[in-house]
């Protein structure tokens, strides 16, 4: 399995080299089993930023991955962390999803493999960020394996992906008003900005965009102009001076489920 061009010229030729290196590795692994490898996120999208962003990847397997193969997968990580200096091992975001789910019009329930950067390995019930994930396949999809995903994946209506985003404000962003433990970290933080101007756009014009494209909307008009301090110090991240903003990202989570619809609670201080 080779580079491909598309991840090339977003990331570069080290991200090429190690996503064609552990296309070969899962693989190996999997054998028969591996359906798909697919890359989406802002490398597809070519909004790929070396100092910030994660590696996208969606393996697809035949069935459901039981608990010998979640295994040999984190053994192969661990392996792949332990080779040399290469730091994007360290990057990789990976959910190991039946190619079924792929295909399927909704979300299946399944609980499946997910490998996120800062949490590690964990078997987790899809979410409605799959939807969300299975657009962007479909439209900015990169296949290093399998079939093309862009044939694989149904088109995603509007409706579906607005609903799919009021899905993720509830479930990921509405606990953390009360267990705000993660924000504590600037970069944290950054992100959480650039993911509310994201969900905000949706919600607004009905499209998936980058998270730059996202603040850049955002920046324009007055329908935000209370935040555009914290949106410039989101997209200045990690250079510049970076205050904590802690409570003013809180309270742009607070707005941003008030525009979705979403009650809740004072954020903690």
């Amino acid at each position: 399995m080779g580079s491909d061009e598309r991840v090339v010229r977003a990331g570069g030729p080290a991200v090429g080299a190690f996503l064609a290196s552990a296309s070969a590795a899962w693989s190996r692994t999997l054998g028969r089993d591996l359906a798909g490898v697919y890359v989406h996120g802002s490398l597809a999208t070519e909004a790929f930023n070396p100092r910030t962003s994660d590696i996208d990847v969606v393996v697809a397997t035949r069935a459901v991955t039981d608990a010998a193969t979640n295994e040999q997968l984190r053994e192969l990580h661990l392996v792949m962390l332990g080779s040399g200096g290469e730091r994007w091992p360290e990057r990789l975001e990976a959910v190991f999803v039946p190619v079924k789910a792929l295909t399927a019009r909704d979300v299946p329930d399944l609980d499946v493999l997910e490998l996120h950067p800062d949490e590690g390995f964990s078997v987790e019930k899809l979410g409605p960020e799959f939807m969300i994930q299975k657009h962007l396949l479909r439209t900015y999809g990169i296949t290093l394996f399998g079939r093309d995903v862009r044939k694989l994946v149904r088109p995603v209506t509007t409706g579906e992906l607005r609903e799919a985003q009021i899905g993720i404000l509830r479930v990921t962003w509405l606990p953390q008003l009360e267990f705000p433990g993660r924000l504590l970290d600037r970069g944290y933080q950054a992100y959480a900005v650039l993911s509310m101007c994201r969900a905000l756009c949706l919600l607004a014009i009905g499209r998936v965009v980058t998270k730059p494209e996202a603040a850049a909307w955002a920046m324009h008009g007055p329908y935000l102009e209370h935040w555009r301090s914290l949106i410039r110090s989101a997209l200045a991240y990690p250079g510049g001076r970076q205050p904590d903003q802690r409570h003013a990202t809180l309270d742009f989570i607070g707005f941003t489920l008030d525009e979705a619809g979403i009650g809740h609670s004072a954020p903690s201080s």
